[in-house]
């Protein structure tokens, strides 16, 4: 007999709901976080369970656990659950049971179980990235710090080759000089960790042939090729390229009402990380590839205000994220009349 079980996962304690093939409640229970005991309540129905866990920070352990168990397990798309997510009365013992019901109905916006083997090295080039951006929010605290006293004419480039002993001749109080001088020990830090993980990154050898087709994306170097290597996963996971740059956050979104269009709606939904890699392949792509620089500059001149450049950025990572679903799909490298084409 088939049963279908639905568990609301929490950080020390989830609750369980199974229900059978007609949607009657067979059994639940609150437990603790503890696998041999989650095997034990699971046991009496067999393993002809199928099994739904909402994906959540902490869903490795139990997921991997569940399927090296023999059981079929999905993992529910948070951001889809919205009949559980958007419910008036929520608790752990209804949120089991909704996913055990739309688990039979067939009706889980499904979310990929990434490969277990490969999440330890994704895992760590996502710190990576979160390192990026806070020594970046470490410079524009700088900024900050100087605009207070209308010292806002340096650049990007000005700031990030700033020495202690520029803050001393600046002219603000002591106070803030010394505050100053903090931000730039952090710079430091972040700046050391970065390359640490940088060292241990390129040392990584991949011998799949689709990586080393992604390093002939323009802008892509080693880290960012494994960046987006890994983030990408199974490329057969997208049917096509519009679902694929669509998960890249790449396309905006588009809300309708009657004769009402209102774009751009919706662009947190999908992949953060690989929006990164691509934009910051475009914005290296630019220095060395001409066409492509006058692409870009083509769609910053159509643009008024601060963004434009930032905007014509996003379109050209739009373009190689495109790219490279064909050479990944095709395993063909990089043809820059293709990108044209």
């Amino acid at each position: 007999m088939t049963f279908y079980c639905g568990i609301d996962l929490h950080s020390k304690k989830s609750h369980f709901c199974i229900i059978d093939k007609d949607g009657k409640k067979v059994k639940e229970e609150n437990l603790n976080n503890d696998l041999p005991l989650i095997l034990a309540f699971l046991k009496p129905f067999g393993k002809d369970v199928h099994i739904v866990i909402e994906s959540t920070i902490n869903w490795y352990w139990i997921v991997d656990g569940l399927q090296e168990a023999g059981y079929n397990v999905k993992l529910a798309h948070t951001l889809g659950l919205h009949m559980i997510t958007g419910a008036k009365v929520k608790t752990d013992r209804r949120d089991a049971f909704k996913l055990a019901k739309l688990l039979r109905m067939g009706e889980i916006p499904e979310a990929y179980i990434y490969p277990k083997e490969k999440r330890p090295l994704r895992d760590l080039l996502r710190r990576r990235v979160e390192l990026v951006q806070e020594r970046a929010a470490c410079y524009s605290s700088l900024r900050v710090q100087f605009i207070k006293y209308n010292l806002n004419t340096m650049s990007l480039t000005d700031l990030k080759k700033f020495l202690p002993a520029d803050i001393d001749i600046m002219p603000i109080p002591k106070e803030l000089k010394d505050y100053c001088l903090m931000i730039l020990q952090r710079v430091d830090l972040l700046s050391n960790q970065i390359q640490q993980l940088d060292m241990y990154l390129k040392g990584v050898a991949l011998e799949d042939p689709k990586f080393k087709i992604l390093l002939t994306l323009p802008g892509v170097l080693y880290v960012l090729g494994l960046m987006i290597y890994y983030e990408i996963g199974d490329i057969s996971r997208f049917s096509n390229v519009r679902q694929f740059v669509s998960y890249c956050r790449l396309i905006p979104g588009i809300s309708q009402s009657s004769d009402k269009v209102k774009r751009g709606k919706g662009s947190n939904q999908g992949n953060h990380y690989l929006k990164f890699a691509f934009t910051q392949a475009a914005s290296i792509a630019v220095r060395y590839y001409p066409k492509l620089k006058k692409f870009r500059d083509k769609h910053a001149n159509r643009r008024k205000g601060n963004a434009a450049t930032m905007i014509a950025n996003c379109i050209l990572a739009h373009k190689i994220a495109i790219a490279t679903f064909h050479m990944m799909k095709e395993e063909v490298p990089f043809d820059e009349v293709q990108l044209f084409g």
